[in-house]
């Protein structure tokens, strides 16, 4: 039986909220380097335990983080005062992770999923870039592909002046996420996770999708993207043409049948594998 030394930490910085963050290792490795993910809207870290472990198993030290409204991070669920406000965090927290002289954090990889890589990708794209390896973007949030009602997105923008912590539900169905039926079960009766959003959530979120078209030329570090073709939550055309428009080292691949959750639908072990390959150059 595979395990694995799991640990949990609450990282407690002044220039940041309070922020859960857990790691997955394999006991007795010698590690290639160290992974980073970013989970999704409504997700939290725990979602890609499976996905970690698949990375520890190939000698990984993978770390998982919840955004700040989301899981066990601090934050009102599905608030955030300003969108880069993500970005900032995950800069600070690949800054405080790369202080563990332990690890060989010189060897260092991102992974986003849906809004995790659009802020991936802005973290990226700033000009206090950090200094990684790679970056893995699984359908980042670069368009919608979901209908939001009129009168919601009419709603938002007065919110977003007289009560911007009001939240209200998502559009996002579980049925949109994977065709995997057992999957229904799981997101149904997982306690962490939410189907709530902001208004500067949400009008933050489509506005950095917009600044990504002109800030993509600051990209440089080299990035995977996993697109899955069929994906009713955000737009996989918006992801095809903001890759096309990358300059620098990029490799894509398309899952024809998938839905957003790749690493959850039925051919997630195709999109782990890909996800191991590609990762698996970098070994040192």
């Amino acid at each position: 039986m595979n395990s694995y030394e799991i640990r949990e930490y609450f990282i407690d910085d002044p220039l940041i909220p309070k922020l859960f963050l857990q790691s997955w290792a394999k006991p007795k490795t010698k590690f290639h380097g160290c992974v980073l993910i970013t989970h999704g809207i409504s997700e939290h870290s725990l979602c890609y335990d499976h996905v970690a472990k698949a990375l520890a198993d190939q000698g990984w030290f993978v770390y998982a983080w919840d955004l700040q409204g989301h899981g066990q991070s601090q934050g009102k669920r599905g608030y955030i005062e300003t969108f880069s406000d993500f970005s900032r965090d995950l800069k600070r927290l690949i800054s405080k992770i790369k202080e563990n002289e332990t690890l060989p954090t010189h060897n260092f990889h991102l992974i986003g999923h849906s809004m995790g890589g659009l802020i991936t990708l802005q973290a990226l794209t700033a000009k206090d870039q950090p200094q990684v390896t790679s970056a893995t973007l699984s359908n980042p949030a670069l368009g919608l592909a979901i209908a939001v009602p009129k009168l919601k997105e009419l709603a938002s923008h007065w919110l977003n002046n007289v009560w911007p912590t009001f939240t209200l539900n998502n559009e996002i169905r579980y049925e949109l996420l994977s065709r995997d039926p057992k999957m229904m079960e799981i997101y149904s009766k997982d306690p962490l996770r939410h189907t709530k959003v902001s208004a500067p959530l949400f009008l933050g979120m489509k506005a950095a999708m917009e600044d990504m078209k002109d800030n993509i030329d600051q990209l440089k570090t080299p990035v995977f993207f996993q697109i899955a073709a069929k994906d009713a939550l955000v737009d996989p055309q918006a992801s095809l043409d903001l890759f096309k428009r990358i300059t620098g080292p990029k490799t894509l691949k398309i899952y024809e049948e998938s839905f957003h959750e790749i690493y959850n639908d039925l051919n997630k072990q195709e999109s782990i594998d890909d996800l191991i390959n590609y990762l698996g150059q970098y070994k040192g």
